[in-house]
């Protein structure tokens, strides 16, 4: 399973990198969303983690482009931000499709929510993951 990570902050994206491919995922990297619309349109994403305030293009203009893309639009994809009381109340967060995750998650509930979004078939149902 291939995930993208876009965050501008260096070093919070190496450390979801580090989790995610200790979890066995392959992971992408981008520091904007412009940079992240490029790694979408090279390479097969099956769930999008992105940050909210970046420079160039930020995460909801990041969404709003996954979410009119015909390859894309049922994609996974989670927002994190270390401004939680700004933004938590102010996304329209599709249920199904988008999550919103706080900077100071712990790396292991991340994995454990990436894990669990990923586990589910494209309609949405869970599969049974062995």
């Amino acid at each position: 399973m291939n995930i993208l990570v876009v965050d501008d902050n260096r070093d919070y994206r190496f450390l979801l990198d580090l989790t995610l491919d200790l979890g066995g995922f392959k992971v992408y990297s981008a520091e904007d969303g412009i940079e992240g619309i490029e790694v979408l349109e090279s390479t097969d994403i099956d769930l999008i983690i992105s940050d909210i305030r970046m420079p160039r293009m930020d995460g909801t203009k990041l969404n709003a482009y996954v979410r009119t893309s015909s390859k894309y639009k049922n994609t996974k994809f989670i927002f994190v931000s270390g401004f939680k009381d700004v933004y938590s109340s102010i996304l329209v967060l599709n249920p199904k499709l988008d999550f919103f995750l706080d900077k100071t998650t712990p790396s292991e509930e991340i994995l454990l929510l990436v894990n669990t979004l990923l586990s589910r078939d494209r309609t949405g149902e869970f599969v049974e993951v062995r």
